[in-house]
């Protein structure tokens, strides 16, 4: 259909239910606006909070970056104005606590007071120095005892308590615990049921759903010019234990180091003295400027919902409700983005909710057709090919009476529908658009990210232009990987990416049924990574057992492990990043279900075109990214849509998926491996070389298995 024969088609109804004026009336509108009449802001439209101008954002990757990635050199017409200097997450925001002066706002899904923000000279230095402890618990109350406001929220997992520390290892009974009879206002906060559940439903969504988000707002000295501002971080990584993490991702040489007292690990049974430890790779944000004022409303309506409104500081008092003197000259836009609901979230009640008779007064402009049809007492559509007077009358979703913000969701839409080149996501679950899988479609997981990618593909192969989805996850979710709960992930997560391989295999073939474009691949537009690494021997800080358990009999001599992706990102067409708390699953998409949070920043001056990518900080960011997991910095890599770019990535996944599984242990410092599912033939199935289907060193099939014990609602 051509652009000019679009056509917007409302519908409009009046029906008295069962026939019946006494058992009620409803009255809807439905409002059909094809994609192509909408414009491709950089904004998303009718959602909770506007765009910001005049920020300055950082981007990071893992919790320490220690520069040992290759060198990006961006920007330019010979792609080298400019050189990618990574910033270090956990430094930046040790030394921002230690500067803040008026408050300092922490949320976060897990805390650990124990953990230290600084490791090896610099943990020595600071301690030495005497000043500020790295210690983060000993940190925030420092602050606090020199008058610093020091907020602190914290989800309440309902299974821990004073013996217990919870299925999910929050700390939050420890944290708890620290906080108590200090100056620090700790506030410890669950999900809440809906008025209609039982009391039994209302008790597992406690327990199933959590407050996931993960940020952290202060004061800070103005880094353009004088006076102070607000600083924020925002993105995946909690202060808590196993999150410290650099590229190198050391398996047994920094247990008595680096590691010492935070050897986490959760995908296998080891200990903390054999190991090896679990490698994290993880996404983080940062802003200064005006969007600094939305991240502390959300705070500030959190706070005021669950907490005590009278602990919040008056920002007005210092200037930091002033969008126009926040602004700077580091030339970001940003737009806040949430899941979250009126049970758990106070918001803005200045924000109107306008009702569906509103917005169909506004459109007495159509020229309305009536249509006889039975029992209704109104029936009417239009149709139009205008888009000039489309509008967003309303902010938040309704749900049982209670207010919605899914504008995460809406976000991620947008900008894949905008995309023309390529889209690269790293996300610690991948699940959704239920709706196409082959079974099961009546899973409630219906979120719309999946389909969106596959659509995109799908119209550009047709359009034989060329189109990329790059899909980083875990090898495996974070538990033992034969455990019910894992396998019932897995097998969500394998519906998914079917759907996807299935779809997108039946748009070759109908383009190939047309044309004489032989060879094309499902993997020439869409592909899924893992992470992993291995080491050798050489400087093992392991500490031997007698009593050693199965797995670590095992790992210690494959000596490997998968690095375990908890990021929370998508980058579209290098002109803009989507960082935050949310997983693409019903449980981070939905609203109702896991709070989440998220930041989109993008630079006016680096945009895309059709033709082109840009050349701004976005695309430095992902080629470090690239850099930082492939362990070069390749030139395909600087064009991501041509299919050199494929070829090249998928090259070095295989060449190092036969590093991490040959017989001898190597050191890996290219850790990008090809996920182990494999679409063949219009079915998919474990890699090939995989010993029963399972994963390496484990009983767990890559496959899935559908849990008989949790309810899907609890897994998607």
């Amino acid at each position: 259909m051509a652009p000019g024969d679009l056509k917007r088609i409302g519908v409009h109804k009046v029906v008295h239910l069962d026939g019946m004026k006494s058992h009620g009336t409803l009255e809807f509108m439905v409002d059909f606006i094809p994609t192509r009449m909408l414009s491709k802001t950089m904004e998303v439209p009718g959602v909770y909070f506007d765009k910001t101008e005049g920020n300055d954002v950082k981007l990071y990757v893992n919790a320490d970056d220690d520069g040992s990635a290759p060198v990006v050199k961006y920007g330019g017409v010979g792609n080298d104005e400019k050189v990618w200097t990574p910033p270090r997450l956990w430094r930046d925001i040790y030394d921002a606590i230690c500067n803040a002066k008026h408050f300092i706002y922490v949320a976060g899904w897990s805390i650990d007071t124990d953990q230290y923000l600084l490791r090896g000279e610099e943990l020595g230095e600071a301690l030495a120095d005497g000043n500020y402890s790295p210690r983060i618990g000993e940190l925030l109350k420092s602050k606090s005892d020199e008058g610093v406001v020091v907020n602190l929220m914290q989800w309440d997992d309902a299974s821990s308590n004073f013996a217990f520390p919870g299925m999910m290892g929050t700390f939050d009974e420890k944290t708890r615990n620290f906080f108590k009879n200090t100056k620090v206002n700790s506030r410890f906060m669950q999900m809440i049921g809906g008025e209609s559940n039982t009391m039994f439903e209302g008790q597992n969504k406690r327990m199933a759903f959590t407050h996931h988000q993960k940020y952290i707002i202060m004061d800070a000295p103005k880094s353009y010019g004088e006076g102070r501002e607000l600083f924020a971080f925002v993105g995946g990584i909690d202060l808590t234990a196993g999150r410290w993490d650099n590229r190198k991702h050391p398996l047994f040489r920094s247990l008595q180091s680096e590691h010492k007292g935070d050897t986490y690990t959760k995908c296998f049974s080891v200990s903390n003295e054999n190991g090896p430890r679990q490698p994290w790779h993880d996404i983080h944000s940062a802003v200064r400027g005006p969007e600094a004022i939305h991240l502390a409303q959300a705070y500030e309506e959190r706070w005021t919902k669950q907490g005590n409104a009278g602990e919040l500081i008056n920002r007005g008092r210092f200037g930091f409700d002033n969008e126009i003197s926040l602004k700077n000259s580091g030339g970001w836009c940003a737009q806040l983005s949430r899941s979250i609901d009126s049970r758990v979230n106070a918001f803005d009640p200045s924000i109107k909710q306008k009702l569906t008779a509103e917005n169909i007064s506004q459109k007495e402009t159509f020229n309305w057709t009536v249509v006889e049809e039975k029992r209704t007492n109104l029936s009417r559509r239009f149709e139009s090919a205008i888009n000039s007077d489309i509008s967003y009358h309303l902010c938040l979703d309704q749900k049982k009476g209670r207010l919605v913000d899914n504008s995460i969701h809406l976000t991620n839409i947008h900008h894949i529908r905008r995309a023309e080149h390529f889209i690269y996501i790293e996300s610690q679950y991948f699940m959704g658009s239920s709706f196409a899988w082959s079974h099961d479609r009546g899973v409630k997981c219906g979120n719309m990210i999946a389909e969106e990618i596959v659509i995109k593909i799908c119209d550009k192969i047709a359009a034989r232009e060329p189109f990329v989805a790059y899909i980083l996850l875990p090898m495996w979710m974070e538990c033992i990987p034969q455990a019910n709960a894992t396998q019932g992930l897995l097998h969500w997560q394998r519906a998914t990416i079917e759907a996807m391989y299935k779809q997108v295999q039946g748009a070759i073939d109908a383009r190939v049924a047309n044309s004489s474009d032989y060879g094309l691949e499902v993997t020439d537009y869409l592909n899924f990574y893992c992470l992993g690494t291995r080491e050798t021997r050489d400087g093992s800080q392991a500490v031997s057992s007698a009593k050693e358990t199965c797995d670590e009999a095992i790992l210690n001599k494959t000596r490997r492990h998968q690095i375990y992706i908890h990021s929370k990102m998508m980058i579209v067409d290098d002109d803009v990043a989507l960082i935050g708390t949310a997983n693409i699953n019903q449980r981070s998409m939905d609203g109702c279900r896991d709070s989440e949070i998220m930041m989109t920043s993008w630079q006016p001056a680096h945009l895309a075109t059709p033709a082109s990518i840009p050349k701004g900080d976005v695309h430095g960011f992902r080629l470090h990214a690239w850099a930082s997991i492939t362990g070069q910095m390749d030139e395909t890599f600087y064009n991501p849509s041509r299919p050199e770019c494929v070829k090249a990535m998928n090259d070095i996944a295989n060449e190092n998926w036969k590093k991490y599984m040959g017989n001898e242990a190597v050191d890996m410092d290219s850790h990008l491996l090809p996920f182990p599912l494999e679409f063949n033939a219009g079915k998919i199935g474990p890699r090939t070389g995989l010993i029963d289907g399972n994963f390496p060193d484990t009983k767990g099939s890559v496959l899935g298995k559908k849990s008989l014990l949790l309810p899907e609602i609890f897994l998607t």
